[in-house]
């Protein structure tokens, strides 16, 4: 590629949108960064949550000169990203990149980039490097040069990096150089006064607080998200029904995730998501079980690395689980006989690891999308997760007697709690719900009369 053959509005930033709610606090983050004399600033997660805006917002207001590059998947190739990375530095100043371009059929792009730093050095030179939508680059050639770049940079140069997921730059070097400034998801979110300014200022909606304070709470202040509640609200009459309602399932949010995020998403990634929607939290081995895969681990790494809407839990990396809004739409590809033995896996899963409650939950769950024909119907060749003690075959004859909780605390000489313990685990051992299915279940497979 030459200069003659590049999309010139690539390398233009992006206008300034009307009414944009200000975000002074990660303007300053930014700001602070790059006074500090560090190499990048990195604004990284998924897709909806005001990445370029952030960025334009700050750069719009430096005294640095600004090259801007919004990458697409053209620039994937190494010599097409130096090219556009050189013309856009020619663009503030001719001295800069001009023998790079003459050279560029005689030069390896190792040697392009070291001769462009040394532009940039002799011109001393100083500017912020936008590069927008970085995502798109998969090519580890192209990321080594950066990564090169970065390294060696003259002082007063500065990179900035939009992105949904985390490059393969040296990230951890960079941090424990004091090197970048990273903004990431959390910062990201609207909190409810942004949240507030957004639907009621920018979009003018003249909702109520308590409105506002609903869909900042189901979309997690995931700012695309708002806005799409936002567009479908202007068709609607009844304005707090429509937030009351507002879920996962609404047209807006089904077409912007899967249009802008699943279908970008590999088929067995996408398949990994889908099974793992029904779970509220997740660990590997928990989707190990799940999923009939054990490299669970890895995925969940790749997720959170990819900025795929998972939240991590804690600080170790063992717990995640997904955006609500996301878990939702992904719950919607799910039928619901699939989602049956999803929840009696998580279930089975959750019982053998001493987790009786979330056990229960899920066993409830699968209960729910069962037709009212099979509610109480078995499966002949479906064995029971696990037999029945005698005890729990105590509790289970009492219960068809009629008996309370307390009364068969009372006949067993045991406790309430100890009664409840019993009839969750004849739930999860028989696939049951309610104390009716159980039953039904139990003389279907003849443990009693």
């Amino acid at each position: 590629m030459t200069a003659d053959t590049l999309i010139s509005t690539k390398l233009h930033m992006p206008g300034a949108r009307p009414g944009v709610v200000p975000r002074p606090h990660l303007v300053a983050e930014l700001e602070t960064g790059l006074q500090a004399g560090r190499a990048l600033s990195l604004v990284c997660a998924p897709a909806g949550f005001g990445k370029t805006t952030l960025i334009r917002e700050w750069v719009a207001g430096s005294k640095l000169p600004v090259a801007w590059i919004t990458v697409d998947e053209a620039d994937d190739d190494p010599t097409t990203f130096l090219t556009y990375l050189i013309a856009a530095l020619n663009q503030l100043d001719s001295r800069i990149g001009q023998a790079v371009l003459e050279s560029q059929q005689r030069s390896s792009p190792t040697e392009l980039v070291a001769t462009l730093i040394n532009d940039l050095a002799r011109a001393e030179f100083g500017a912020l490097i936008v590069l927008d939508d970085y995502h798109f680059i998969r090519s580890f050639e192209t990321h080594d040069l950066l990564a090169f770049f970065l390294e060696n940079r003259p002082p007063g140069v500065h990179v900035v990096i939009g992105t949904r997921e985390d490059p393969p730059l040296p990230l951890a070097r960079l941090r424990a150089r004091d090197q970048v400034t990273e903004i990431r998801e959390r910062a990201l979110r609207f909190d409810p006064e942004e949240t507030a300014a957004f639907l009621n200022q920018t979009m003018r909606l003249g909702l109520s607080a308590g409105a506002i304070s609903a869909l900042a709470a189901r979309t997690e202040g995931w700012i695309t998200g708002l806005q799409l509640a936002g567009l479908a609200l202007r068709q609607q009459d009844d304005a707090e029904a429509f937030v009351e309602a507002f879920a996962g399932d609404d047209r807006y949010i089904v077409d912007y995730l899967m249009a802008e995020v699943l279908a970008r998403v590999p088929e067995p990634l996408r398949e990994f998501l889908r099974q793992t929607s029904i779970l509220e939290r997740f660990s590997a081995p928990l989707c190990d079980a799940l999923t009939g895969r054990s490299d669970s681990q890895a995925v969940l790494e790749h997720l959170e690395s990819a900025n795929l809407f998972v939240v991590p839990l804690d600080h170790r990396r063992q717990w995640y689980r997904y955006h609500g809004l996301f878990a939702e739409v992904l719950r919607l590809t799910l039928p619901d006989d699939e989602q049956v033995s999803l929840h009696q896996r998580a279930a089975a899963w959750y019982r053998a690891h001493g987790f009786d409650e979330l056990a229960l939950h899920h066993q409830r769950a699968a209960a729910d999308l069962l037709p009212t024909s099979s509610t109480s119907r078995r499966p002949a060749d479906q064995p029971l997760i696990e037999p029945l003690s005698e005890r729990e075959l105590e509790v289970l004859n009492l219960i068809a007697a009629g008996y309370s909780n307390a009364e068969i605390a009372e006949r067993l000489v045991i406790a309430v709690g100890t009664v409840k313990r019993h009839i969750n685990n004849l739930y999860g051992k028989l696939g049951a719900g309610s104390r009716t299915q159980a039953l039904a279940i139990a003389r279907e497979l003849g443990l009693m009369d």
